[in-house]
């Protein structure tokens, strides 16, 4: 049995108000097609939802019954056409969310801290995983957007640059190297040296590996590793040296120290990106208000250097 909305609607102002009349005017119609919803509405249902007298409108025990759930059929209708409205304009609905190790310790948190104030309707799903995880990711839709490093992909991605950040040597605190205020390329030649990973660290491998072939280093590599905490996390142990992007530094490692690079004004870029194709209305409406969250941290970055 399918019920009516507008005979449901009929029933439940006809039942508060008792009385066919002062419901018709409510319901801006005559009482005559009133009258006949009430009547298919019953005879959908098999029972009698009220007796009527010349001088009195009353419900039956099967109306009165009706009535809670008439109500509560009636409210859930409404909330799911709004339910609809809402999802379709992107106010609600879910985003899942790739991000990198390093980007997991202030950025993302930040962004999601201030997006669940500002667009409480949507639910954020995160997930950690490498930049190229995250684009295997974006390809097979596992994810709806993502924060990583420019790599090169086939997909008809989009992307946002959200952070440029220097590179810097992390070293183990009482390493030769620490007592200096920057450290040079060439004094890692024959270094033991803690590199990122070809497959899963690309990024970062192919430009350290650009860093050294272009001034003739040849560091001493011990370890290729995914994840910038790992690889900060075997010097701390004395492995060797590395190279990590700035942020690296919120780690907050003891037992390191982390030296800008002379002469060296290559930078690591931290990427938002997102399929070309997606339908995902809720993605929209969040990607709005990152845009307008990392251009405001723009805007204070740069006052603060001015102002310095």
């Amino acid at each position: 049995m399918i019920l009516d909305l507008v005979q449901l609607n009929s029933f439940i102002t006809v039942a508060e108000e008792l009385h066919f009349g002062r419901a018709a005017e409510r319901l801006c119609m005559t009482q005559a097609p009133l009258s006949r919803q009430i009547q298919l509405l019953e005879q959908a249902l098999g029972v009698k939802l009220f007796e009527r007298t010349s001088r009195a409108v009353h419900l039956t025990a099967a109306g009165h019954v009706f009535l809670t759930d008439a109500r509560l059929l009636l409210t859930l209708a409404k909330q799911a056409a709004t339910s609809a409205q809402r999802t379709s304009k992107g106010k609600t609905g879910r985003v899942t969310i790739g991000f990198t190790s390093v980007m997991g310790f202030e950025l993302v948190p930040n962004l999601i801290a201030s997006a669940q104030r500002a667009l409480p309707d949507i639910d954020i799903v995160l997930k950690e995983m490498v930049t190229v995880a995250q684009l295997e990711a974006l390809e097979k839709h596992a994810i709806d957007l993502g924060f990583i490093r420019p790599l090169a992909s086939r997909q008809a991605l989009k992307y946002q640059t959200v952070i440029r950040e220097p590179l810097m040597v992390v070293l183990p605190v009482d390493h030769p190297l620490a007592a200096r205020s920057h450290v040079e390329l060439k004094d890692m030649n024959g270094v033991p040296f803690v590199m990122h990973s070809p497959d899963q660290g690309k990024y970062f491998y192919s430009l350290i590996a650009g860093l050294f072939a272009s001034s003739g280093v040849t560091p001493k590599f011990i370890q290729h590793l995914d994840n910038v905490h790992t690889v900060v996390g075997l010097v701390r142990a004395g492995v060797g040296i590395s190279i990590v992007p700035a942020s690296a530094e919120q780690l907050h490692f003891d037992k390191v120290v982390f030296r800008p690079m002379l002469q060296c004004d290559v930078t690591a870029e931290s990427r938002m990106a997102w399929r070309a194709d997606h339908h995902n209305p809720a993605l929209t409406t969040f990607l709005g208000f990152a845009s307008d969250f990392f251009a405001a941290k723009l805007v204070k970055q740069t006052t603060r250097r001015t102002a310095r």
